[in-house]
């Protein structure tokens, strides 16, 4: 078989394609190598107590973080995961119907879905002064693929209130 200049750069352009992937995907996920796993001593009530050495709380751009059952327990709290809605529930559970932030973007995207493209990304942003959840619909545009020039174009900033899951543009 003999390569020629056609089958050299159809190689490159699929090649490019297959791995441009990679380099979008890179700085969805933080570097977490500087986190150093760090065997701490948590005291409770001045006692001290030490997690499984498997669930050892890490250092991370100064910030400690602890794994959280184990804090709880140690409380004397229970704790629940709720993988669905990845919600977790630390003591008694909300008396009454409560959003989480997933559910939260997926009633935003359920109320938006004749208007929005895949192509937008939705996204909890930060709670505000209420307690409400705030969701950023946006889009992000590339200019040039070289270059990585890029835009992002906002369709819209919402609240869902967590108690009632009612939607409000944050603009009104």
């Amino acid at each position: 078989m003999k390569w020629d200049m056609k089958s050299l750069l159809g190689g490159i352009v699929i090649g490019s394609v297959l791995f441009s992937g990679i380099a979008m995907a890179a700085p969805i996920f933080p570097d977490v190598s500087e986190a150093k796993q760090t065997p701490f001593t948590y005291y409770f009530e001045g006692v001290p107590k030490s997690p499984a050495s498997d669930v050892q709380g890490i250092m991370y751009k100064n910030s400690v973080y602890v794994p959280i059952r184990f804090v709880a327990e140690n409380l004397n709290k229970p704790v629940i995961y709720d993988a669905r809605t990845r919600s977790i529930y630390i003591g008694k559970l909300p008396a009454g119907k409560m959003y989480s932030k997933l559910e939260a973007i997926e009633l935003v995207k359920g109320k938006f879905a004749g208007s929005i493209t895949p192509a937008h990304v939705v996204e909890y942003s930060h709670d505000d002064d209420k307690g409400h959840y705030v969701i950023h619909v946006y889009q992000t545009h590339i200019n040039n693929f070289q270059s990585g020039d890029s835009y992002t174009s906002t369709y819209g900033w919402f609240v869902v209130n967590p108690n009632s899951g009612e939607i409000r543009s944050l603009l009104q």
